[in-house]
């Protein structure tokens, strides 16, 4: 809210804007577009990172990258925690909370998008 704020400001240069609803909104969801492109990059690099660590050195001791546990497709490695040792646990709770900032931010924004209807 305070970066629409002051984005508002920067850009028109008038007070009474600051209190007009739609101009708000409008604000807001323009604040919201410049996060949505600096988090998506910054989240999805974390995630690929924390998910490489996981299948490197987070798997227990005989598991192998595609296995019958896993059902041949790496990313189960995150429904299974089973099969990681306590490193991988830590990777794959950074992995999972990467990908939920994601779709918290992007229902977030379809949120907002829903308030023009």
């Amino acid at each position: 809210m305070i970066v629409a704020a002051l984005g508002l400001l920067f850009f028109t240069e008038d007070w009474q804007l600051i209190f007009n609803v739609e101009v708000q909104i409008t604000a807001i969801k323009l604040s919201f577009i410049a996060v949505i492109y600096i988090a998506f990059p910054v989240l999805l690099i974390r995630f690929c990172y924390y998910f490489y660590q996981l299948v490197t050195q987070g798997r227990k001791e005989g598991i192998s990258l595609f296995c019958y546990q896993t059902l041949f497709n790496p990313i189960n490695f995150l429904f299974r925690p089973s099969l990681l040792t306590k490193s991988g646990l830590t990777s794959r709770r950074r992995c999972l909370i990467s990908v939920i900032l994601l779709i918290a931010l992007y229902g977030s924004i379809f949120a907002m998008s829903s308030l023009d209807a």
